[in-house]
């Protein structure tokens, strides 16, 4: 029976994972395997307790929780010959979302005793990897009042955080520099996808795949708010490539500069407010149970 050490942030999904943990590691010494759980207490406890993983060698390591506690695990993992392992318990999911498509918390314990490693791509922002999305402007914002307001949860919680700042955020000044070429204008929100969705389920960045060795860069304009809501719509749906206030384009490297510091987020997480940020991507940098 192989031995697979658990991650397990009891914190996540608003704190309804912490009732999950016994059924989780029922389900998986079902599947053949012997589960050893480590739960954590703190925000940066998981990379804490990765980094050991790692130095033991440990083949695998699964992480249980949202795509924050992906995050702080792939913290350890990334450019290591240890692979992550996903159990779904977040809010989002979007990183496995991103991967396979639908997500199925049956599916992703089966891919523990049956998946293979295999390598995807990682971005780096201001020197934090991320595994499948960032955001600056509104959805920055946007973001910062989903975790502030505990009482949000899942895409409707996000709908009703980006309702209250399309009425309420202000535009910026964009500049941005890239391999692809560069580009200024007013701005609502840049964001620099590994994977196609963000806040669970909008389809932000349609036809990107963390395994191209590229990210997608999606830059939208200022719109005045009387029509920011049928915007947002078509960004939910994955509609909005093709607007006329819309820049989109794959890249490998890309600098981002403001004229105001802005809310930032990788994986549902936030960094600190920057006017500046620095992103590249890291192909095939992180191996993952699939």
């Amino acid at each position: 029976m192989r031995e697979l050490p658990v991650i397990f942030n009891p914190a996540a999904d608003r704190g309804r994972a912490a009732a999950r943990a016994e059924e989780i590691l029922a389900r998986l010494r079902e599947l053949g395997l012997r589960p050893v759980l480590f739960r954590t207490t703190k925000p940066g406890e998981a990379t804490e307790m990765a980094q050991e993983l790692v130095q033991k060698n440990v083949p695998v390591v699964a992480a249980a929780g949202g795509d924050g506690t992906l995050n702080e695990v792939a913290q350890a993992l990334a450019g290591t010959k240890t692979a992550l392992g996903i159990i779904p318990l977040g809010s989002g999911n979007d990183f496995l979302r991103s991967l396979v498509g639908a997500v199925d918390l049956s599916e992703a314990l089966r891919r523990l005793a049956q998946g293979k490693p295999k390598p995807v791509d990682v971005g780096e922002a201001n020197g934090r990897f991320y595994l499948n999305s960032l955001g600056m402007g509104i959805d920055g914002q946007i973001a910062e009042d989903f975790i502030r307001w505990r009482f949000l949860r899942g895409e409707l919680g996000y709908l009703w955080a980006a309702l209250y700042e399309v009425a309420r955020f202000g535009p910026f000044e964009l500049s941005v520099k890239s391999d692809a070429g560069e580009f200024s204008f007013p701005g609502l929100m840049i964001s620099v996808m590994n994977g196609s969705h963000t806040a669970g389920g909008f389809h932000i960045a349609p036809g990107a795949s963390p395994t191209d060795g590229a990210l997608n860069l999606i830059a939208i304009r200022h719109y005045p708010r009387i029509v920011r809501v049928p915007i947002l719509v078509k960004v939910r749906q994955g509609k909005h490539l093709g607007l006329r206030g819309v820049k989109s384009g794959l890249v490998r490297w890309v600098e981002v500069r403001t004229d105001r510091p802005l809310r930032v987020y990788v994986d549902g997480e936030l960094l600190p407010r920057t006017a500046e940020l620095s992103v590249r991507v890291h192909p095939g940098a992180l191996l993952v149970v699939l």
